[in-house]
């Protein structure tokens, strides 16, 4: 019988393990240098997602009113706006989406901010176009968001 030689076992050499090493520590990099970019994208869409469900909640709060709710004077006392004072051509500021405590956007974004701006368009027509604003890393973005109320 003849002894088995070294030559014959098999195993890995040296510079296989160091290009197996070198292959999961690119790997590892390329997928770490990635997450604060997807961290950063994902902030962005929720931020965009928290102002857009509170637009839509203050645009349906108003539009479920009517047409003779539509007002100023209406929407003050229901707490759908801040104040009958507008801060813009019928633009009111507004803090509760839904008269809850947390649900404003000051509380839900960075530095967020809402405005109702109310439109007579024809004798029994009215627009209505909510508009929040937030900042987000010294960027001011919003979203707007506008619906008609007739008078049926």
């Amino acid at each position: 019988m003849k002894a088995k030689s070294k030559r014959g076992q098999s195993g890995f050499s040296y510079i296989e393990v160091l290009l197996a090493i070198f292959l999961v520590v690119t790997s590892a990099t390329i997928v770490l240098s990635t997450m604060p970019i997807s961290t950063s994208s994902r902030i962005k869409a929720d931020y965009l997602n928290r102002a857009t469900s509170m637009a839509q909640k203050q645009l349906e709060a108003i539009r479920g009113r009517g047409y003779q709710n539509a007002t100023v004077s209406q929407l003050l006392g229901a707490g759908l706006i801040d104040s009958s004072s507008p801060i813009a051509t019928n633009t009111y500021p507004f803090t509760n989406s839904d008269n809850a405590a947390l649900d404003n956007p000051s509380a839900i974004l960075p530095q967020g901010t809402g405005t109702v701006k109310i439109d007579q368009v024809s004798l029994d027509l009215r627009q209505v176009i909510v508009k929040v604003n937030w900042v987000d890393r010294g960027t001011t973005r919003s979203v707007t968001l506008g619906t008609l109320i007739a008078n049926l």
